[in-house]
This record gives structure tokens, sequence and C-alpha cells, in this order.
């Protein structure tokens, strides 16, 4: 069952998130229970159920709306709450042929419909939440201000930083229950209050609410001060096995085995990655591991003999900075290997120091111990099997026997995990991507990005998060996510054509809004990863000129866009592991435009501040075409794009055809086509501002 049991209270009549209970009977087998929904991933582990007798329990704060959720352990136990006759059927994934059921929770929606239905404005449903980054930051240089309320129930806001200084904020966005409010303020603001307009009359909303009239002041104001490197970058992902420049080839299907890409391949190739605009490289794990993808770890502070040795590491680290490229590494923090130091002597020689640092169900062993061991004694290399097909005796990554789970609940767990990230930082990384991001504790997350800023202040952790981008605290935990769901936004609108334009926008606008505009603008934004089919195999659908349209849109929305390797060149394959075949280095297999194409939107990005720092709008222009809307200081950059109108866009003011060389009062639009406009507010500047092949 569910109930929500009350709100965050944050001051006199003025209310946070809702806090909901969650709760089932605790069924048979089941040691560990989790909470699954969109602010988990719909992945075990972020929140874990309390076991009280008979039932488990956890609690929640979330904002109104509707939640599809389950219960799940690691393996082998997953079940809807039989408490509650609400379902509902989801596909996960874009690429997910079914659907699954789930129970569905409904938080706040009732009174919120009520407020809308009446017109009437209810002062608990306002909400400004000083204490959450979405509603006030810092950004260089600016302050943003957020408020919401019940939808159409506020004319106006404005927001009063100072006596007699009064800005109005832009109804940002309006949906079924809330309209959202934003103002964006020159410098900083230690205090503020609003003044709220309903039917004609105009109230003070202060630090005690509705008709309150003393400021707001903030203890603390998340954000950034400066510009620092990650903040709209241009990322290049590279598998490391996969890259090999050493003449390897391979027919049909990638074999699930070490291909020879090292190191000193990607040292080599830095010049090419330079040449393409990028900023920065990711790795996936290069670590001592067992498997030729790296993600069951065995020693995180080792590089993996096969992609080579320290020197190498240290002459990428140097070769990389020359060039002007940082490189962010990814650091596996869910699950190790079975081989790794912790989990050898908890199995091998039973030590109860570090059986802790794992979760071992009751009651199960035996005969499947001893194969074990055998397989952990044997270095993991040749796997019993006796134990295909069995659930593991201890929690894992998707039930896999290689992945041991590492338990959260155990401090040292959280030492360990700071300390790999201090060590890669103290080793040259500028950046840590945090595998299985979404499943780990925020209290674990929270003292590993504190000392990551103590460390290194522009080092960016980014988490990994498969769905629910919205739902993790950014400026608290992280930097910023990989945020697979402007992916399946962007594969909705432009591939399956089953999302129409002015949806499009209001997704997009939804997921902007709900996270601080610092990260908004630093998130790891793509079309594909080495967990995806290639974005060239997806976009087989709709063809060529589709796939262009995709990176145009992505190069020009707030974030960090990232290139997986060979992706720019057309490079294709389906699902793991053919998303993780050979790079192709040979030019007459290129896709040519692609590449120009490619290269030329990250160069717009060096070149165009708006692109890459800008706050961010967009509107719906036809049924399936929209303008994208950047501005920073005075300059502004829009890009009209159409997946399938054809119309003629008068632009109300004079622009420069970035790409066309030339200045336009008005485009044409065709099937798959696009503009990417600049002008300066003042004046337009005639200079060539896209570079030359």
């Amino acid at each position: 069952m569910y109930r929500v049991i009350g709100r965050e209270k944050i001051s006199g009549s003025r209310f946070g998130r809702y806090l909901v209970e969650f709760s089932v009977k605790w069924p048979p087998g089941a040691d560990y229970l989790y909470l699954v929904a969109p602010f988990t991933s719909f992945f075990p582990g972020r929140f874990e159920l309390a076991r009280e007798g008979e039932r488990g329990r956890v609690f929640v704060p979330l904002w109104e709306g509707f939640y599809p959720y389950r219960y799940a352990a690691t393996c082998g136990v997953s079940l809807l709450d039989d408490e509650n006759p609400s379902r509902v059927k989801l596909r996960l994934w874009p690429e997910s042929s079914s659907e699954e059921e789930f129970s569905l929770a409904e938080v706040g929606v009732g009174e919120h419909l009520r407020s809308v239905r009446e017109r009437r404005l209810e002062p608990e449903l306002v909400v400004h939440d000083e204490r959450d980054p979405v509603f006030i930051s810092k950004y260089l240089g600016y302050t943003v201000l957020r408020l919401k309320a019940p939808a159409g129930v506020l004319s106006r806001v404005y927001a009063e930083p100072a006596p007699g200084r009064i800005v109005e904020m832009e109804k940002y966005l309006g949906t079924e229950l809330v309209d959202y409010f934003q103002g964006i303020l020159d410098g900083d603001v230690r205090e503020y209050r609003f003044i709220l307009e309903v039917g004609g009359e105009k109230v003070y909303y202060g630090e005690e609410g509705l008709g309150d009239e003393k400021p707001i002041r903030p203890a603390k104001l998340c954000g950034v001060d400066e510009a620092s490197w990650y903040i709209g970058c241009t990322y290049y992902l590279v598998f490391p096995d996969s890259f090999t420049r050493r003449g390897v080839s391979v027919a049909g299907s990638r074999p699930r085995a070490r291909l020879g890409g090292t190191l000193r391949d990607i040292a080599e190739s830095l010049d090419y990655i330079a040449s393409l605009g990028v900023d920065a490289i990711y790795l996936t794990p290069i670590y001592k591991s067992v498997s030729y993808h790296g993600y069951d770890v065995i020693d995180h502070k080792e590089v993996d003999e096969s992609l080579g040795g320290w020197g190498d590491w240290d002459r990428l680290v140097s070769e990389a900075s020359k060039r002007g490229l940082k490189i962010v590494v990814d650091i596996v923090a869910h699950h190790v290997s079975p081989c790794s130091y912790e989990f050898r002597r908890a199995v091998l020689d039973d030590c109860p120091e570090y059986r802790d640092w794992f979760r071992f169900y009751n009651g199960q062993g035996g005969a499947e111990v001893e194969l074990l061991k055998k397989f952990v004694s044997g270095g993991c290399r040749e796997f019993p099997g006796e134990l295909r097909g069995r659930r593991p005796f201890y929690e894992t990554f998707l039930c896999n026997w290689g992945m041991p789970k590492l338990n959260y609940g155990n401090k040292r767990v959280v030492e360990r995990l700071v300390d790999v990230a201090s060590f890669w930082l103290e080793r040259g990384a500028s950046g840590l991507r945090i595998d299985v991001g979404h499943a780990i504790p925020d209290d674990a997350l929270r003292q590993l990005y504190a000392r990551v800023k103590e460390l290194k202040r522009d080092a960016p952790v980014i988490l990994e998060v498969s769905k629910g981008v919205a739902f993790y605290p950014y400026g608290i935990t992280s930097d910023s996510a990989m945020n697979y769901d402007l992916r399946e936004l962007l594969l909705a609108f432009v591939v399956s054509r089953s999302m129409d334009a002015e949806s499009f926008v209001r997704r997009l606008k939804e997921l902007y809004v709900s996270v601080p505009v610092f990260a908004a603008n630093s998130m790891y934004n793509l079309l594909g990863s080495h967990d995806t089919p290639r974005i060239a195999t997806l976009a087989d659908k709709c063809g060529h000129e589709c796939l262009e349209l995709l990176y145009v849109i992505l190069f020009s929305l707030p974030g960090s866009p990232s290139i997986y390797y060979g992706d720019e060149v057309g490079t294709r394959g389906g699902h793991d592991p053919d998303n993780r075949l050979l790079m192709v280095w040979e030019e007459e297999k290129w896709d040519r435009s692609l590449f120009c194409l490619v290269r030329r939107l990250a160069m717009l990005r060096k070149t165009l501040a708006p692109l890459r720092l800008g706050f961010f709008d967009t509107s719906p222009l036809g049924p399936s075409s929209i303008s994208v809307f950047r501005e920073w200081r005075g300059e502004e950059v829009r890009v009209v794009v159409s997946v399938d109108d054809s119309q003629a866009i008068q632009l109300g003011d004079k622009y420069f055809d970035v790409l066309g060389n030339k200045p336009v009062e008005s485009v044409e639009l065709q099937p798959y086509s696009w503009r990417i406009l600049y002008r300066r507010k003042k004046h337009l500047d005639f200079l060539l501002l896209s570079p030359q092949e």
C-alpha cells in the first residue's frame, strides 16, 4: 500500500514535497527489498524498505503526480502492490517492444485538480523551496528564481529582490496540474519576496507564505560562479577495447572478448578526437577486471594489463592536456568482481569484516559456495557450468554471479567509494562518471560529491541515470547525469514519430524546469552509448536526413552533447555486444556528410556562447517543427527544425544564417531541414561564425 502522510514543512504556511509511505507485506524468500519507480530509474537500490515485523516500509518525498511502482530485490523477487488496485502498463525503454505492469500511486493530484477547477488559490499549493536548487540557484552571475502554483490560478508573478526593485517572472510552462514561473535576475540575490497576482488583486508571498511580507533568506545558494569546462562541453565516449588502431577485424557479431584496444591507441588518436571539436573524453572502465567491458572490477587502482600500464595512462593524460582535452573516468560504484580483494576475503576466508561489504542471503550456499570458491580461486576465468541458471546467494547487479553488489549500509564501503574517486582525480582524471549511479543511496553520493569538490572544484560528477533524471538532487550529490530521458524524447519525436511537436516541447520544458539551470546546462546528453543500439541503426526507420536532424537538435539543447565513438562516421550496430564494434579508421567507409556536420556542430558550441551557456526556451512551429531559443548576455541563437512540415517562417527580426553564411529575415523549412540562426539583440554582426571545412 501507499499513503501520503504529510508535507515537508518549509516555513509558516509554506510546504514542499509530499511525504509518501510505501509498504508491503514482506514476501517469502526475500532478504532485502527495494522500491522501484521513476525516481529510482526503475532499478533496485536507491530506496530500500526497512523490515518491521511482517511488513516492509520506506518513506519517499515526492512532488504531485502519478508514480508507477513495484517492489523488487536485486534478483528473483518483483511484485505489485496487492493492496493498491490502481495499475498501469508501461514500455520502459525506447528499444523495447513489450510493456510491464506497475502499481500506480497518485500523489497530491486531487487537491491540485480541485484548485484548478475552482480557480481558487490554496496557500499550501504555492511552492517555492529555497533549500532546493531547482527553485533558486546561482548561474554565472545570475540568480534563477522559480515558483509553481496550481494551473491557471495565478495571472502574474513578480519577484522583489530589493525594496522597490520588482521583476516580472515569466510563465515558463503550464501543465494540467501546475504552472511554473521563472525569473532570471542579475547578480546574487540574498533575500527576496514574491508578489502574486490573483483575480486582479496582488498579494505578497514571503518567508511565512501567502500574505507574509517578510523576505525569504536562503541559508545557502547552490550553483556555479564560473563557467567550468564541463558546462555545455562536448564529450567523446570511448569504449577502450574497441578503439584499437592495430588492424584487427571482426566478421559478423562482436565477440564478448578482448579485441586489443589500448590507452596507447587512444593517445595516438588524440589529434583525430581533438579535430572533432570535443572538449573531453569519457572512458568506460580501464581497471583491472575479468571481462572485456571492464565493469567487473578486480582492482580500481590498477590499469588493466590488456589496456596498458600507468605509463600509458600518464601519457594519455599529458597528451590530452596539450590538446585541451579532459579525461573523465568511469567509477564502477555499484558492484565489483568476485575476484576483488574484498569479495575474496569475504568468501574464501569467511572474514566477518569483509562479509559485511556485501549482502549474503540467509540459509543459502552449501555446494554453490564451494563452486564459487573454486571459480574465485581460479581467477574468475572458468565459470562453473553447474551455477548457470541458478540464483546467486548474494546480492548482485542484474542477477549476475560475476558482479556482487556492494553494501552501502557499511560506512567502509562508502569510504572506499570516496577513496577511489579521490585516487583518480589525483592521478590526472578531470571528472567522474558513476556507473549505476541511480542505484547508489543519496547519502553515499553526497559524501562522494563533497570530497570531489574539495579536491577539484571543476571536476564534474556525472551519474548514470537510465530514466528519471529529474528526480536526483544536483548540486548536492552530483553535477550532471546521463540524460537518457532526452534521448527517449528525441527518438519519439524524430525517429518513431510517436510524439508531435507540441508534446515534445512540453516534455522538454518539463525536463528543463525540473532541474537547476546549472545542471540543465551540464547534462550529459546522448543519442547512443555502450548500452544502447547505434543511433545510425535506429535511424534506419527514417533515413540519413533524420539522423542528421537528431544531431542538430542534440547540439542545440542545453547540456553537454556526447558523441559515442564511431557514431560521427555512421558506425552501425544493434544491441550489446554489437554496439561495441571496432572503430572504423578507413575513411572511405565513413559517412562524410554526417562527419562534417557533427564536427561543425561541435565547433559551433565553441564559437557561439548561447549554445554552450545560454538560457533555454522552445516552442512548436507546426505539427512536427519546433524553434529552440538559446540566449546569453545579449546574444541569441535560434534553431528551427522540421521533421515533416513544409512552411515559411517569418523571423520578425534580422538573423544571420550560420551554416548558410547569410543574413535572413525568413526561412523556408522542408521535411528534415533546419536552420541555425544568430543575432545580437542590439545589432547584427555579419562575421562568419561557422568554422571552415
